[in-house]
């Protein structure tokens, strides 16, 4: 019995493409005569084709592509400029050891171009010191103030240190402050502030000269002034336990030699002496005569004021005074003369 293609469902629509003729052999067999070609049927053109369904009995047609993988190229050794590995991120460490790099051969740079402007600048005999200018000396020469400051004419200009300059040259008693500066490109400019001194203090044996401010700078020597009022009854052991209160009482004294200049008590009776009492009463000889001011205790501007006028009742009277006493604190009006 011989078997037959099966016949395509009803209501299908047959595909476009051709389909397969049964085998030589068996088609043969079947009808005993040679099978003829069927030619292929194509569809219409912009038709809407649909793929025949297989049977249950066929295989499924094998896909219509198929991918291949190919194994990744062995690394070339050496590497091409094509396929090169992606860089690695720069590590931190590595960027501050660059910046640190950086760093130092700028600062090498620096250092060689300051180096060489020193060397420039303290060998070149434009900068060697050809004037010197000291303004504010009278008890000192200028020669005497460069050369305590170890100012030379000749010397490089920049090898001078200034503040060492100015503090040898303040070591001298009569100089109080010394100001050192440079004018470049070779001229030396020295201002100094000398102590006045005001009067002279007598300690044991010793004579001390004393500024307004009553500061004890110096002792008194051959070429030193000595036309001074002269400051008595200040002891050695009063220096050395309380020099700061010594201090303070020179310096009350120079008060009332003020208020007697400011009086006219000082011209027309020269101060001679200003004796400190142990008590710290202040007594005050004046004039050719001698007249002795007993003061008292502080204040004494009003004191000074009533021994003018006193003294000139008596120039006046034409009387000779040789002590006044103005020492009452009780009653400060009252003033006792004891006369020649």
């Amino acid at each position: 019995m011989t078997e037959r293609p099966s016949a395509p469902p009803p209501n299908r629509r047959r595909a476009s493409t051709p389909v397969p003729a049964a085998p030589p052999g068996r088609a043969a067999s079947a009808r005993g005569s040679k099978p003829e070609p069927v030619a292929p049927v194509r569809a219409p053109k912009n038709a809407r084709v649909r793929a025949a369904t297989p049977s249950s009995h066929e295989s499924p047609a094998p896909p219509a592509t198929s991918v291949s993988v190919r194994p990744p190229r062995p690394p070339v050794k050496g590497g091409s400029p094509k396929e090169t590995r992606p860089a690695r991120p720069m590590s931190r460490h590595f960027r501050a050891l660059q910046l640190l790099a950086g760093a130092a051969v700028v600062l090498i740079a620096s250092t060689a171009v300051a180096w060489g402007a020193r060397r420039y600048i303290v060998s070149s005999p434009r900068f060697a010191v050809r004037t010197v200018l000291v303004d504010g000396v009278q008890r000192r020469t200028a020669e005497q103030v460069a050369s305590s400051g170890g100012i030379e004419v000749g010397k490089n200009i920049f090898t001078l240190d200034l503040e060492l300059a100015s503090a040898s040259i303040s070591t001298d008693p009569w100089i109080e402050k010394a100001t050192v500066i440079r004018k470049l490109p070779s001229t030396i400019h020295v201002s100094v502030v000398e102590r006045e001194a005001q009067a002279l203090v007598a300690i044991g044996g010793d004579l001390y000269l004393a500024t307004r401010d009553g500061e004890l700078f110096k002792e008194l020597a051959e070429d030193d002034p000595v036309d001074l009022p002269i400051v008595t009854g200040i002891t050695g052991e009063q220096v050395a336990r309380d020099r700061a209160g010594v201090v303070i009482a020179v310096r009350r004294l120079l008060d009332v030699v003020e208020d007697m200049e400011r009086a006219g008590l000082a011209r027309r009776y020269p101060i001679q002496e200003l004796h400190v009492e142990r008590d710290g009463s202040v007594v005050i000889t004046i004039g050719k005569e001698g007249i002795a001011l007993h003061l008292g205790q502080p204040p004494y501007r009003d004191k000074v004021g009533q021994a003018a006028r006193v003294l000139t009742e008596l120039a006046q009277r034409k009387a000779s005074a040789s002590v006044i006493f103005l020492d009452n604190d009780a009653h400060p009006e009252r003033v006792v003369v004891r006369m020649k």
